[in-house]
């Protein structure tokens, strides 16, 4: 006899319920699912496996395409060997610029060469040629703000041995004081082995103050007059604004000394009266400057003695005429200057280079268009600080006792040159 486990009836040993409470007196037990074994030859698999499986995704990674990114620089190594990849706007191959900060005043537009530069890591030499090589296509993008007035645009880069023969590649890039900045220059690489090199750099434009002075709102009269006011206009301006001279026909006859702060001469030419210059002018500045003085539309009318035009800061003679003096034009210590389509006549030297300091870069390879006729020597190279070559296209040649006496051996183009 059992009892009710519910209801303490006495029931039988067989019972499976009880007929006083109806309930089933039988205990059900939960169903336990079978263990099941990870079997040992399975692991034996997986361990015979597992290498491989890890050389493979290593290898993926290794030779999977990559992305290198810089601001100015990328360091980029393949199979065959390492490169240092750099962009800015100098001659110096080695220094990377991760920005161009740079000043625009009333000129309509400007323009500047963004270069491309490939150095050997190993051995610091030009590795352009090889590099390229590897390179299936190249190009140039601008990030900037959607509503600039004036956008920022780029050229398709491309060797331009003329401008710049140690550059892998060159894009000159134009803007204008509208253009809303800060805009990024991207280099884009796409290698061949599938990998994307994106260099850059930050274009920052300001717009400088112009200040414009005519004889009609400012005393020029005479060189003491124009002194006065050249003085005081540098000193009244930042070193980034401009400075705009607009002269009147007159003849001056006094040395005229131009500002450290770069001013624009603007020469008039009326009634067949021209500015002139007959004690010449010159330009000494103690620290180096990148900002260029422009003298335009002024004749250097001199008696055989002394220099037109003597300038230790960056200067750039446009249609002027230098006739009769020892030396005509004479850049000197730390200097670029250019000329183009100036005529020298008459002289004992027409364009005299002698600027010594290595480290000045070049603001312009072109010195076109001049007229050299009847000086004993057209042009003296002495000294240039600057390996580029100097384009001579269009220059013309003739009746001078020397063309050109290229003491130092800088490279001139004078492929486009007339020789009379």
């Amino acid at each position: 006899m059992k009892k009710c486990p519910f209801c303490g009836a006495s029931l039988p040993e067989e019972a499976s319920f009880c007929p006083f409470c109806a309930k089933s007196i039988n205990r059900r037990t939960e169903a336990v699912p079978p263990k099941r074994y990870i079997y040992a030859k399975f692991i034996k698999r997986i361990l015979i496996l597992l290498p491989i499986i890890i050389i493979a995704a290593g290898l993926y990674l290794y030779f999977s395409p990559d992305t290198y990114e810089g601001k100015g620089e990328v360091l980029y190594s393949d199979s065959d060997g390492s490169y240092q990849l750099l962009t800015n706007y100098t001659f110096d191959r080695y220094t990377p610029l991760p920005s161009f900060d740079t000043a625009a005043g009333a000129e309509e537009s400007y323009r500047f060469p963004s270069y491309l530069y490939v150095n050997s890591m190993d051995t610091g030499e030009d590795a352009s040629g090889i590099f390229m090589q590897r390179v299936a296509s190249a190009k140039v993008e601008i990030i900037q703000p959607e509503d600039s007035k004036s956008p920022v645009k780029c050229s398709e880069p491309e060797e331009m041995r003329d401008i710049n023969p140690g550059a892998a590649l060159v894009s000159l890039i134009d803007f204008t004081r509208e253009s809303k900045t800060p805009a990024e220059i991207v280099w884009v690489l796409d290698m061949k082995n599938g990998d994307t090199i994106r260099l850059s750099m930050e274009l920052i434009v300001t717009p400088t103050k112009i200040f414009d002075y005519t004889p009609e709102n400012s005393d020029m009269s005479d060189t003491a007059a124009l002194q006065k006011l050249l003085d005081d206009a540098a000193a009244l301006a930042d070193e980034r604004d401009t400075i705009n001279v607009y002269l009147p026909p007159v003849t001056y006859t006094e040395p005229l000394v131009l500002p450290t702060h770069s001013v624009n001469l603007i020469g008039a030419d009326e009634n067949g009266k021209r500015t002139t210059f007959t004690e010449g002018m010159r330009m000494s500045i103690p620290e180096r400057s990148y900002f260029i003085t422009y003298i335009t539309g002024i004749d250097f009318i001199g008696d055989g003695t002394g220099v037109g035009l003597s300038s230790a800061g960056r200067i750039w003679t446009k249609e002027c005429r230098f006739f009769n003096w020892k030396t005509a034009l004479l850049g000197y210590g730390s200097v670029w200057i250019n000329t183009t389509d100036c005529t020298f006549e008459n002289n004992g030297i027409g364009l005299h280079y002698n600027s010594t300091d290595p480290e000045v870069s070049a603001s312009d390879t072109h010195f076109t268009g001049n007229i050299f006729t009847d000086n004993d020597t057209a042009v003296l190279l002495e000294n240039v600080p600057s390996d580029i070559t100097m384009n001579f296209g269009e220059c013309v040649f003739t009746g001078n006792g020397t063309d050109i006496d290229n003491v130092c051996r800088q490279s001139v183009d004078i492929s486009e040159a007339i020789f009379q």
